[in-house]
């Protein structure tokens, strides 16, 4: 018995000014079809270079004017990620800021011990339960880049997760054009912090 004749058929989109790929390929085997779909960051067109900064004043508009990104606990590895991902994207939508103290007790109440980390979902779920810095997560679902407040993201140096602005990634205190960090993007959520509702 012969197995039926299997097509694979491949689309890929790259925007040259970001340097984004998505791509689908469609794999079609007898009655079963495989669809996936990938988006990789890769380097965008040559531009301009901009000095490197670090510790960069926040500049998304609800962030508090002089502000500083928030670096969090994060000192001895990228356990912690998900909940500073979490305490940036707050800072930029409301101007709060989230202490280390708070940051830590996300991270514990996600589920986190020592430097195991966390996944997103669990911090997410954790900020709408509990709170962060005073403020609930009210709401969150699966976003594209356009409207993105965190990142799932796998890089050479493992997962990380980091809040997302204007095509910005906000790690470490600092915020890293998309383009310069060359890796894939595994999952990306717009948040909705209780009274952002109307911004």
């Amino acid at each position: 018995m012969t197995s039926a004749p299997s097509t694979t058929t491949t689309s890929r989109t790259v925007d040259n000014k970001t340097g984004i790929t998505t791509s689908s390929s469609v794999k079609k085997s007898g009655n079963t079809t495989t669809v996936t779909k990938t988006t990789t960051i890769g380097k965008a067109a040559p531009v301009a270079k901009k000095a490197a900064t670090v510790a960069k004043p926040a500049t998304l508009p609800g962030a508090v004017l002089g502000s500083q990104w928030i670096s969090g606990p994060n000192t001895d590895g990228w356990g912690m990620c998900a909940p500073v991902a979490l305490a940036n994207a707050l800072l930029g939508a409301t101007g709060t800021v989230a202490a280390n103290a708070g940051i830590e007790r996300l991270y514990a109440r996600a589920g986190g011990t020592g430097d195991t980390g966390v996944p997103v979902q669990a911090a997410l779920i954790a900020a709408q339960v509990h709170g962060l810095a005073g403020v609930r997560l009210k709401s969150w679902r699966p976003a594209g880049l356009d409207d993105a407040d965190v990142l799932l993201l796998g890089l050479p140096e493992g997962i990380h997760a980091a809040a997302f602005a204007g095509m910005s990634v906000i790690t470490w205190g600092a915020e890293v054009p998309l383009e310069d960090l060359g890796g894939v993007i595994l999952g990306a959520w717009a948040l909705t912090w209780h009274g952002t509702e109307n911004r």
